[in-house]
């Protein structure tokens, strides 16, 4: 017997890593149970009746309720994994695959246990779409030290001048930092929700072209992103059940199977 109307996920599926139960009868690769009456096989691996029952349900919840709840725990594996991600860059200076490969890896098994295993193209999107931000993000405060760097550079030209100049106009020179406060302080207060989401999603779109501003001379970096957003893609794969059985334990069609 044999059916692929329900999907499992390999991130969160079965394990056959313990064939046999202390008694020598074979083990449910699910739950680990010894199993001395009948069993199945699903994708090549032994199950006991309720496993095989349980596999072949649809995850709990509606489509839009575990597909909240899988963007609700990526999101959270996204903002640690930034973290991670950020620490080691700015202690080694590098950007490493195997870090990357962890994220993506974090994001991939949150988004899985989400969406209770679903699978599908749109949690592997979602994986993926998260994974990636979770990288980019780092880049947000080098973004802000450039700026800040080449502001200060061009008030520094700008100021130089006038430190040659007579004591007349290097007092006069004094009332332009107190001017570009209040500038600043202006734009702060007419700044409304509306102007800073537009910043707010500017800056998220600059961090995403970083990547692929340099080009060809920022290669490594798109390639080690790209396993991290393989990693994801792949721990949300679905894959249909193919079941057979039942079997007596003890009968001809084998009693074990194993990888």
């Amino acid at each position: 017997m044999s059916t692929d109307a329900t999907p499992v996920s390999p991130a969160g599926g079965l394990r056959f890593d313990q064939p046999e139960s202390a008694t020598g009868a074979p083990a449910c690769a699910r739950c680990h149970t010894g199993i001395t009456k009948a069993y199945y096989e699903v994708n090549g691996h032994v199950v006991c009746a309720g496993c095989k029952s349980a596999l072949e349900c649809a995850p709990p919840g509606s489509g839009t309720s575990r597909m909240l709840r899988a963007a609700l725990f990526g999101l959270g594996a996204a903002i640690v994994g930034a973290g991670i991600y950020y620490a080691i860059l700015v202690a080694t200076g590098y950007e490493l695959g195997l870090v990357a490969i962890v994220v993506g890896w974090m994001v991939g098994m949150a988004v899985h246990k989400g969406s209770y295993g679903a699978g599908g193209w749109a949690y592997q999107t979602l994986a993926v779409g998260l994974t990636y931000l979770a990288i980019v993000s780092t880049y947000i405060p080098f973004i802000f030290k450039d700026d800040t760097d080449g502001s200060t550079k061009v008030t520094a030209a700008a100021a130089g001048p006038a430190t040659s100049a007579p004591a007349a106009a290097q007092t006069d020179s004094v009332t332009v930092r107190p001017a570009a406060a209040t500038v600043a302080d202006s734009s702060t207060h007419h700044m409304t929700p509306g102007r800073f989401l537009l910043g707010v999603v500017a800056i998220i779109l600059i961090a995403a072209a970083t990547p692929f501003i340099a080009g060809f001379e920022n290669i490594l970096g798109l390639i080690i992103i790209g396993f991290a957003l393989y990693q994801a893609w792949k721990m949300n794969r679905r894959v249909p059940l193919v079941v057979n059985g039942p079997y007596t334990v003890g009968s001809a069609a084998g009693a074990t199977s194993g990888e």
